[in-house]
């Protein structure tokens, strides 16, 4: 097994890795522990006894201990076995089999938010069968098990042409050569560095006028309150600007499609030395492309957003991307952050 996905005779099966099953569920065992030993104590009767304490405590723990791990090995922990004409999916004892021919399955990915700050992603496996729609979660599950289930499922390679003619001329069409906007990005990491640098000045100016003899008993000695908020917005705004500019650096101007491989500026990427290249979906707001060589090194950049926008369309690119690796299947994957 490699991160939760296993090989059968007949199939593949995808389930959370047990390794990572065992630390959390110890890690909220811990948790849990330490929480009832030293918080239940405070709620009990004052003139109870030391050793009723402790067997109360003892018991509850235990009680907490079950519950986490029969839900993370028992209740939550799910198993899907993907074979050429049927999809098994158990859990909590339960097994449903889907035939593919009559079942379509779809992605489903959910960003949670605190305060504005992405605190984490819960994924899920829609299952459309008989009139049905059948969410399964899929705790525990990384972004690379859940990417190659649904790859399995639902292969975004080019099915196998009946006629190869009709098939090259249906790739001639597709176009070639792509160009990537980077102009607004490039501007709004120009604002950034351009901010950056006013509030620095202005945290080193107002800090040099502190030192000023007879500032501090001034009316103007509030300036000095400029200099802690100035200078970390100035830091923010540089480590901004700095990640936006790391961003630029990967984005190719001019990027190349042919039956050989992808050309990205002035740089030949031939698909024999790629060992997987991933797109992002077409209808998600910031689409990426991840090469992964054999060597084991990687490249990741942005081709579309609110600030860079490419052209032809990025959906024609994905269209393309796919029509010339068409002779190469597993090679293309979509990824689904």
């Amino acid at each position: 097994m490699v991160d939760g996905v296993s090989v059968v005779s007949s199939g593949r099966v995808f389930r959370r890795h047990p390794a990572r099953a065992v630390v959390s569920a110890v890690v909220l065992t811990v948790v849990l522990s330490a929480a009832t030993l030293f918080i239940l104590p405070r709620f009990l009767p004052r003139q109870m006894d030391v050793e009723t304490r402790g067997i109360i405590v003892l018991v509850v723990a235990v009680a907490l201990t079950a519950a986490v791990w029969l839900g993370i090995f028992w209740f939550r922990n799910v198993r899907i076995a993907v074979h050429p004409s049927h999809v098994e999916v158990g859990r909590g004892g339960n097994r449903e089999i889907f035939e593919r021919a009559t079942t379509a399955f779809r992605s489903k990915i959910t960003e949670h938010r605190t305060n504005g700050l992405r605190s984490g992603v819960t994924r899920a496996l829609l299952v459309y069968s008989g009139g049905r729609e059948i969410t399964v979660e899929l705790p525990g599950f990384t972004r690379t098990d859940f990417n190659e289930l649904m790859a399995v499922l639902n292969p975004i390679d080019e099915p196998p042409a009946a006629d190869p003619i009709e098939a090259a001329r249906a790739r001639a069409h597709l176009p070639t050569s792509f160009a990537v906007d980077t102009s607004k990005e490039r501007g709004f990491a120009t604002g950034l560095t351009v901010g950056a640098v006013i509030a620095l000045a202005a945290a080193l100016a107002a800090l040099a006028f502190a030192f000023t003899p007879g500032f501090l008993d001034s009316e103007l000695s509030a300036l000095v309150m400029i200099v802690p908020f100035a200078g970390v917005a100035g830091i923010g705004l540089l480590i901004g600007a700095l990640q936006r500019r790391r961003v630029l650096a990967s984005i190719p101007a001019r990027i190349g499609v042919s039956p050989q491989g992808l050309r990205l500026d002035d740089d030949d990427v031939p698909f024999v030395q790629l060992t997987r290249i991933w797109l992002t979906p077409t209808g998600y707001p910031v689409r990426r492309m991840k090469l992964e060589r054999a060597s084991g090194r990687s490249r990741t950049m942005v081709l579309g957003s609110s600030r860079v926008q490419m052209t032809p369309d990025y959906a024609d690119f994905l269209l393309a991307v796919r029509g010339q690796t068409a002779h190469l299947p597993g090679l293309l994957r979509l990824d689904l952050e």
